[in-house]
């Protein structure tokens, strides 16, 4: 049974950038959001577009998707569950510099990690939703 992510953003970084940890099972991941564009993702619920995931490589995605360390990219699209004036939103490595535009970017040893568990992971037992919050206190 598909169930949800969870992303809690936990500390200030660089200008707009925020860090903290994605949550799926037990798992946790190291990510970032912002520091560029707009800055972070909003809080709230996003759906996990898992049929519109794009899968590619150094030559056919931009540099901020890929993961540096095998040439390989993937975005995750997300569509946010509330009102809001953003969107291109999405989960994928944090490739190029550090930072994104307001999508989750997963860090380091994290982006094999997360990708094993995702492509591992049956079609139907995939995560569809994203819920995103706040907790400076929570690192």
């Amino acid at each position: 049974m598909a169930g949800s992510i969870t992303f809690v953003k936990t500390e200030s970084g660089e200008g707009s950038r925020m860090k903290g940890k994605l949550t799926w099972g037990g798992a946790e991941y190291q990510v970032v959001t912002g520091g560029y564009g707009l800055g972070a993702i909003p809080d709230g619920t996003y759906d996990i577009e898992t049929k519109k995931a794009v899968v590619g490589n150094a030559q056919t995605m931009k540099s901020g998707f890929v993961n540096a360390a095998t040439g390989r990219g993937w975005f995750l699209p997300l569509t946010p569950k509330f009102s809001t004036t953003r969107h291109g939103f999405g989960i994928h490595p944090d490739g190029n510099l550090p930072g994104t535009k307001g999508c989750v970017g997963i860090q380091g040893d994290d982006i094999k990690k997360f990708w094993d568990k995702w492509v591992g992971t049956a079609m139907a037992a995939r995560p569809t939703s994203l819920v995103v919050s706040t907790n400076m206190s929570k690192k």
